[in-house]
């Protein structure tokens, strides 16, 4: 498994570079480009992973800098929308983002080009079977006894297709924070 971290600062300084490439031995920086650092990341398995928001609130501290951080799932592959979100987070609040967190900034910044591939990358991860799943169970207020009920279903079921979802996109829409992801994307 493994993932890329993208951190933008507008007119990047060195300081930072030098910080950031020496964050240790399964990190390394990938690229810097467009006033982004491109850090590559396996190291999946370690048990005390890097803390970037941390090091956000140590940068603003020490160094008077203000970055964004776009932190990928760990996947196997490639992450698809990898590319798209880089040139995304120059326009976002300087903060440390997961997946599911620039989803709702995508919808709400009403960036549709991002959004119609966010909505690709889901449905080429899930069913549609599955989509209708998952957005039943957020509109039932993400209780499964409910929305098992109202899609004729077992909870069991419900309960697999949510957690194949969770796996399969990377969005947990268990947590408030995906599940409203979710819901922005599909109804805004």
């Amino acid at each position: 498994m493994k993932r890329r971290i993208y951190i933008y600062q507008e007119n990047l300084n060195e300081e930072l570079i030098q910080f950031f490439s020496s964050l240790g031995d399964n990190i390394t920086t990938e690229n810097i480009k467009d006033d982004i650092i491109t850090l590559f990341d396996n190291d999946y398995f370690n048990e005390e992973p890097i803390d970037f928001e941390s090091f956000q609130m140590l940068l603003i501290d020490d160094f008077d800098s203000l970055v964004t951080i776009f932190i990928e799932p760990y996947i196997e592959e490639r992450f698809e929308l990898g590319n798209s979100i880089r040139e995304f987070i120059k326009e976002l609040p300087h903060n440390v983002y997961f997946f599911d967190d620039v989803i709702t900034y995508v919808v709400l910044k009403n960036n549709e080009k991002l959004k119609k591939e966010i909505k690709n990358y889901i449905s080429t991860k899930a069913s549609n079977e599955v989509i209708h799943t998952v957005r039943e169970f957020i509109e039932n207020n993400m209780n499964s006894s409910v929305s098992a009920k109202k899609l004729y279903m077992h909870r069991n079921t419900l309960n697999y297709r949510i957690d194949n979802f969770i796996e399969a996109t990377k969005v947990n829409v268990k947590t408030f924070t995906g599940a409203n992801a979710m819901y922005m994307l599909y109804n805004y």
